[in-house]
């Protein structure tokens, strides 16, 4: 399979590395993406994925390699078409898709409407529900981060990047990992002071993943997002003050406003906030009937 290589997007230069080729590196993430096309498929517009360093980074592309291979029928996950192992870092070839994010700091597009968003909730939550059930051992993504959501050109949210995910075995409830991974802001609590990796981990992220979809506030930086203050909107009935101002710019039905608080409550009870904490299959068909509703 040959390929041609173009920047994916320019970006603010604090965050980008260039490299001898003139490709962008995301620094962040350690990550590059690529868009290119494939000759021999009527030049095709694909992304093309590459780690920027070897050594034991080696092995989490492999990861990347195997668990996007085993995923890539879903609809919901981001297509493997293929991978370049000749190179010195395995680079993988998917399907072409748009990041939701717009800057360095990870903020999702302020254009997506209030629509888009809860559809693009719903088809992540899929995609966890998924990864969750649908094999003999559970999968836990660990970086459930809206850097690793894209948008095809028919609006369906695809989950990307499994180089921290890990396996449950069957007949075991967590496992235990004392090297964090993941994103600060997203991590469950639970993981972070005993190491213990369950379901609840991708719970807690998505969670946190729906109050940004809901804010576009960035965890651990906004205080907004802090678990007492969000705790104080649902007491005073003030969870207008979480919402997104440029969402609320759009016209919309009064309607809307209740399945933006159900949104809420339910990413809330996702993070521990109300009650026990949900599997992924029960949330993600609590936000079918919210978006339905």
């Amino acid at each position: 399979m040959s390929w041609r290589r173009k920047k994916i997007q320019k970006v603010n230069e604090p965050q980008r590395l260039f490299l001898e080729n003139g490709s962008i590196l995301t620094r962040r993430a350690r990550q590059m993406l690529q868009r290119g096309t494939l000759d021999n498929d009527d030049n095709r517009l694909v992304m093309i994925k590459k780690k920027a360093y070897g050594g034991r980074h080696v092995r989490k592309i492999c990861r990347d390699i195997s668990v996007s291979s085993m995923v890539s029928g879903h609809k919901n996950f981001l297509k493997l078409l293929g991978c370049c192992l000749e190179l010195t870092c395995p680079a993988l070839v998917c399907e072409y898709a748009e990041s939701i994010t717009v800057n360095a700091h990870h903020q999702i597009d302020p254009t997506l409407t209030w629509n888009k968003r809860i559809k693009i909730a719903r088809d992540i939550s899929n995609s966890l529900a998924y990864l969750h059930t649908a094999f003999s051992t559970t999968f836990i993504h660990r970086n459930v981060h809206p850097r690793n959501v894209f948008l095809d050109v028919k609006g369906v949210a695809k989950l990307g990047d499994f180089r921290n995910c890990v396996t449950i075995p069957q007949g075991e409830s967590f496992v235990r990992e004392y090297k964090l991974e993941g994103t600060y802001g997203y991590l469950d609590p639970n993981y972070m002071s005993k190491g213990m990796i369950t379901e609840n981990v991708d719970v807690y992220g998505f969670g946190v993943f729906m109050l940004v979809l809901l804010s576009r506030r960035t965890p651990g930086l906004d205080d907004e997002l802090h678990p007492d203050f969000l705790t104080r909107l649902v007491e005073d009935g003030r969870f207008v003050e979480i919402l997104d101002p440029v969402m609320l710019e759009s016209d919309f039905a009064e309607g809307e406003l209740c399945r933006m608080e159900a949104f809420f409550l339910l990413s809330l009870k996702c993070i521990g906030l109300r009650g026990q904490v949900p599997e992924m299959m029960e949330v993600s068909k609590e936000l079918k009937r919210i978006e339905r509703s």
